[in-house]
């Protein structure tokens, strides 16, 4: 798949797919200067939007892809490995303290809302002959 196609299916800027490649999270073939994107860019793509939409910024998109894609389960880690992912831990425990957070005031949006549309429909109701 070309970029033009990509970035028509994910709704992206042909220049964010670039710029997602050049800093590491996407990893398309390139041939004869053309790259060459396959399903699993997409998802890729769409794992990065959704996480852009909820709050998590590109390094910490590149920090959970690159984990997640490095993560050899079987293999005994270094000490520098496991500090690694301790700091990637206290990352994601904070980005989900904060989705938490977003949440209850969506909650609380969501509730204001409600009761300015039922004081909405009361007030056309009662003024409506």
């Amino acid at each position: 798949m070309k970029i033009s196609q990509i970035a028509s299916f994910t709704g992206l800027s042909k220049d964010a797919i670039r710029y997602y490649e050049k800093i590491g999270l996407l990893h398309p073939k390139i041939e004869k200067h053309h790259r060459d994107y396959n399903e699993q860019d997409i998802e890729v793509v769409e794992i990065i939007v959704k996480l852009k939409d909820i709050g998590f910024s590109l390094k910490e998109i590149k920090m959970l892809l690159d984990w997640s894609n490095d993560t050899d389960e079987n293999k005994e880690m270094t000490n520098e490995e496991i500090q690694n992912l301790k700091q990637i831990k206290e990352v994601f425990r904070n980005k989900q303290k904060q989705i938490i957070q977003k949440e209850q005031q969506i909650k609380e949006i969501k509730q204001v809302l409600s009761r300015a549309d039922n004081k909405i429909e009361y007030l056309l109701k009662k003024n409506i002959q």
